[in-house]
């Protein structure tokens, strides 16, 4: 995990100036991508009857990719584009944001609800 967060870290504050260009088309298409993984993840699963922890599942599988695979494979084969590895960076740090606040969402319902995840409710 470490060394993701340093790939990812050294590609972003390299190519600083190219991200402030890009500004938000890159955030906004980069968000869209994981938001719409970890929705349509959740829903396909739902419309085929699965209980609520087997979409909860599919979706964190779904929306979280190996970005940080990407990044590191995008610096080594496309070293001529310097910029090439930035939108898996970005991607790295933003599925990181959205898995973290939908397990933080789905554990907090959970709770409040006492139903484990295992339920066939939902």
């Amino acid at each position: 995990m470490a060394f993701i967060v340093l790939i990812v870290g050294s590609i972003i504050a390299a190519n600083k100036a190219a991200i402030s260009l890009a500004g938000y088309k890159l955030f906004a298409s980069v968000f869209l991508l994981h938001a719409s993984g970890f929705g349509l993840g959740y829903l396909v699963i739902k419309a085929l009857k699965y209980n609520t922890s087997e979409c909860r599942t599919q979706s964190i599988e779904v929306g979280m990719q190996n970005s940080g695979l990407a990044a590191s494979l995008a610096k080594t084969h496309f070293a001529a584009m310097p910029i090439a590895p930035v939108p898996a960076a970005i991607s790295a740090l933003f599925h990181c944001l959205i898995g973290s606040a939908l397990a933080g969402v789905w554990g907090r319902k959970r709770q409040i609800t006492g139903n484990p995840l295992s339920s066939n409710k939902n």
